[in-house]
């Protein structure tokens, strides 16, 4: 796939991510009262970015799309200007797809 393919794709899920994230409001977040760090999420956070999206997306069925781009983000803990950037880089690694619908597919041990 392209590099300009794999942006366009990027692109428009970060678009629609964006449409849904939650806001934050105060201490108030989407997901409720803001507090110490989960151990599940402290042990993600030690992962690499790249590491991090692949396993989110791993987790959302080996696939990002519209529909889960912004649960992705944030099981990622990733912004979506590192999105942008990190896809190319797997694709160029042979870590991720996209399909020719622009879904991006990450290809792992979990994912084939």
């Amino acid at each position: 796939m392209t590099a300009m393919r794999m942006t366009m794709a990027l692109v428009a899920l970060g678009a629609l991510g964006a449409c849904t994230a939650g806001a934050q409001i105060g201490t108030l977040g989407a997901q409720g009262s803001m507090g110490s760090v989960a151990p599940a999420a402290a042990a993600r956070a030690q992962l690499a970015p790249a590491d991090r999206l692949v396993a989110a997306i791993e987790a959302q069925g080996c696939a990002i799309t519209a529909d889960n781009v912004a649960q992705v983000l944030l099981k990622a803990n990733l912004t979506q200007q590192q999105l942008l950037e990190l896809g190319p880089q797997l694709t160029a690694q042979g870590r991720a797809e996209v399909t020719d619908d622009g879904t991006i597919r990450v290809l792992t041990q979990n994912c084939i």
